[in-house]
């Protein structure tokens, strides 16, 4: 399943690309979402944790409820952002309660919303699904997992460039759905952006298969969104190859920056 639109504001055009995939899994429990209100954009995915009931009704609820929420935000703020994640929460919350089944689901959450009159962009995650940014075709931005392993490269115990294969790799501290306060509470940072960035969100069985550096080397290639998200497709792909596992689910939406003077609409 894939989708891409453009749309052109007073300031700036924002065109994006979303797809998401079962990979060798019998199921799909990413979700993503996409809104666009004036000159106001939401962008939204989630990952279902595994091993556990209910983890497709977890992202699901997740990339509904914030959207659901965006749409009633007067603007694109940090206090918009801390409504919409909050009330994926209490959703997600909820239906534990309503089913004992469903206890013990989770899922990441990684939240982008744009402010394109301004030029704002208000950022939300949890869990290992990631945001980039994107700047003369280098990542200037990205956001830091709630991971075992995230831990160890921080206390310089493994590099950066180890995580994508070290075991603990997919070992979590942080989802909403999780019941421990500490860890259940998403990261929120800013930024600013212009003409000419770009952002990727993507779950963690989309980044795990591709290299920073192979992300910009596809941005500065590619004409357009769709091709730029179309050739980190086939990367992922066929990095994945390697791997002995079924591929893991995987979700990924692309956003490019332009003047509305660029845009061919």
């Amino acid at each position: 399943m894939s989708e891409s639109a453009a749309i052109l504001k007073p300031r700036l055009t924002l065109r994006y690309a979303a797809v998401t995939n079962l990979g060798g899994r019998a199921n799909n429990e990413d979700a993503y979402r996409i809104s666009v209100r004036d000159a106001r954009a939401c962008f939204v995915v989630s990952d279902g944790v595994g091993g556990e009931n209910g983890g497709e009704i977890a992202s699901h609820a997740i990339v509904n409820t914030v959207v659901a929420h965006f749409e009633q935000q007067e603007a694109a703020s940090d206090a918009a952002l801390l409504a919409c994640l909050g009330a994926a929460k209490a959703e997600v919350a909820r239906l534990q309660a309503t089913d004992a089944a469903l206890k013990k689901m989770s899922a990441t959450v990684a939240m982008l919303l744009l402010d394109c009159e301004r030029g704002e962009a208000q950022w939300g995650h949890l869990g290992d699904s990631r945001i980039y940014q994107f700047r003369g075709h280098k990542v200037c931005r990205v956001t830091k997992d709630h991971s075992a392993v995230q831990q160890l490269v921080e206390a310089g115990y493994c590099t950066a460039d180890q995580l994508r294969a070290h075991p603990l790799r997919s070992s979590l501290l942080g989802a909403i759905g999780v019941s421990d306060a500490e860890a259940a509470d998403p990261v929120r940072a800013s930024s600013a952006f212009a003409s000419g960035d770009a952002f990727l969100l993507c779950t963690d069985g989309f980044w795990e298969w591709i290299a920073e550096s192979q992300m910009e080397a596809a941005l500065q290639e590619a004409t357009s969104v769709e091709r730029w998200l179309d050739a980190l497709e086939k990367i992922a792909g066929e990095s994945a190859l390697s791997s002995p596992a079924p591929r893991d689910n995987y979700t990924a939406i692309a956003i490019w920056i332009a003047d509305p003077e660029s845009s061919s609409d």
